[in-house]
Parts: C-alpha cells; sequence; structure tokens
C-alpha cells in the first residue's frame, strides 16, 4: 500500500512488478494504481491504474476481489 507520490521511491521495484503483471512505468506524478496479486500466478493479477494525478484526486484506481481458500 502507498500514500500520496509511491513514484519517486519505486525505481528499485518495477521488474518485480512487471513479473507480477503491474506495469506501472507510464504512471505520472500522483497517478495511482492498485493490484492484488499472487506470486507465480501473473496472469491472475488484478491491476488498475490511472495515470494523471488530476483523475487520481477525483476516482483513484482501485481493485475490488474476494479472496477465497487458502
Amino acid at each position: 500500500m502507498t500514500a500520496d507520490e509511491p513514484n519517486r521511491q519505486l525505481s528499485n521495484a518495477l521488474s518485480a512488478l512487471l513479473q507480477l503483471g503491474v506495469d506501472v512505468a507510464d504512471v505520472e506524478y500522483r497517478g495511482s494504481f492498485a493490484f492484488i496479486a499472487q506470486k507465480g500466478y501473473p496472469n491472475k493479477t488484478a491491476f488498475r491504474k490511472v495515470l494523471r494525478g488530476e483523475e487520481s484526486k477525483t476516482a483513484p484506481a482501485r481493485v475490488n476481489a474476494i479472496i477465497t481458500g487458502t
């Protein structure tokens, strides 16, 4: 989980996120993204992004999910 502006500290995590199916390279300053991933199953990743900060203020990225099982 992040708040405010995650992109400034994100460069070290970009490759790991890509392995999960989360490409946030185009998310601009104060844009937002949300995801739920399961390691080893990138095709199951639920991912949404809002590229710009102005849009993100009124409608930030969000993911709804029901997680079952253990």
